[in-house]
């Protein structure tokens, strides 16, 4: 039987059309290109047969580059059937995509994070693209401030949500423009993470967390001997250190040593012109 997990992240994008300083896929270094749809379709495929999550999420760099996104939808769906698709984008190219065309994947999460107050109106206006082609929407508002979905908009099992981060922790350190690990106590970096129960699938096998896997391939270092999971053998393993801090936790900084960014300022967010609406 599959083994049930509450969420997958699936990065399918490695290229951004926006550059955030501290972002956990390193959008701000030069990346480029997407996976290509058949390596997807195998991924999929392979660990179908061995987890069961509740939420898959399609993850990037920015998932709407990627030229084929409603086909891996579609694989998706066909894989795991119950399982919500979440899809997480900076919304910029919503507009490129038919905005009822998502309706087909339900149960579906569209999360759309905004990374510049400066852009408010064209992230609001991808976002009622959508909510145009149907009627009937249950909306909820929050004023907690550590609350990530700020808005968000139900009907059924369709899911809109306008998330603002703010505060990014960068998940390295730099030295003479190298990206090097922290060292850190990894219960003390766990504790102030912002994705400590947020498994990956990257380039077919599972990581830890965005950063671990990002982090690993753009330097090719291992600094903790770390070994993502590739098949049956140690995936009981791989999903008992869900949310538990592990020696590779160390990569990122503690508390006292923590860069932290903020993405809504235009400082720190750079959009490239094409994107704008």
């Amino acid at each position: 039987m599959p083994k049930s997990i509450p969420r997958l992240d699936i990065m399918i994008a490695y290229s951004c059309n926006i550059s955030c300083r501290g972002c956990i896929s390193l959008s701000d270094f030069s990346r480029n290109g997407v996976a290509r749809l058949n390596d997807i379709t195998k991924w999929i495929e392979h660990w179908s047969t061995m987890l069961q999550p509740e939420v898959v999420t399609l993850f990037g760099g920015e998932p709407c580059l990627h030229p084929e996104l409603i086909e891996i939808c579609r694989q998706v769906r066909k894989s795991w059937p119950s399982t919500t698709i979440r899809l997480i984008t900076n919304g910029y190219l919503l507009k490129n995509f038919d905005s009822a065309a998502w309706f087909d994947f339900e149960p579906f999460e569209m999360q759309v994070s905004m990374h510049r107050a400066d852009h408010r109106a064209i992230i609001d206006q991808a976002i009622k693209n959508i909510l145009l082609t149907r009627k009937g929407w249950q909306v909820k508002t929050s004023e907690n401030p550590q609350d990530h979905c700020q808005i968000s908009w139900q009907l059924g099992n369709f899911k809109i949500y306008k998330s603002m981060f703010k505060d990014f922790v960068v998940p390295f350190r730099s030295q003479d423009d190298k990206i090097l690990p922290w060292m850190s106590d990894p219960a003390e970096s766990h504790a102030i993470c912002g994705s400590p129960n947020t498994p990956i699938l990257y380039k077919g096998q599972l990581y830890k967390c965005p950063a671990v896997a990002n982090v690993m391939d753009i330097t090719g270092n291992n600094w903790f001997d770390y070994r993502p999971c590739s098949d049956a053998a140690h995936l009981d393993q791989f999903v008992a250190g869900i949310g538990v801090p592990e020696l590779v936790c160390g990569q990122c900084p503690n508390r006292s040593q923590a860069v932290v960014i903020d993405h809504l300022n235009t400082i720190n967010v750079v959009v490239k012109q094409k994107s704008l609406g």
